[in-house]
């Protein structure tokens, strides 16, 4: 899990960018699909794992289809989640 928080914390301190963080987020995600865990944190890394499929970089791509969001929406998500799974770790 530790591996999931570190790619978030690179993409919200600008160390990655949104396009870079779409697809190694879900990469690494899909590998600690087999592992374990907690319950608690699934819905969260789902919810950004999803925003990061629906992420579309160009404007012109976007008015194709009404699901796909710019880097605002996905750094939105990202930002909501992560602060949702930090307080869970921090009253551990």
């Amino acid at each position: 899990m530790d591996e999931l928080l570190r790619c978030i914390e690179e993409y919200l301190t600008g160390k990655l960018s949104a396009e870079q963080f779409s697809y190694d987020f879900p990469s690494i995600y899909f590998q600690f699909l087999e592992e374990i865990i907690d319950e608690q944190y699934i819905d969260a890394f789902d919810d950004i794992s999803e925003a990061c499929g629906w992420y579309e970089p160009d404007p012109i791509h976007r008015i194709d289809c009404d699901e796909y969001i710019g880097a605002e929406e996905l750094r939105k998500t990202v930002e909501e989640k992560y602060s949702f799974i930090k307080n869970f770790l921090d009253v551990e």
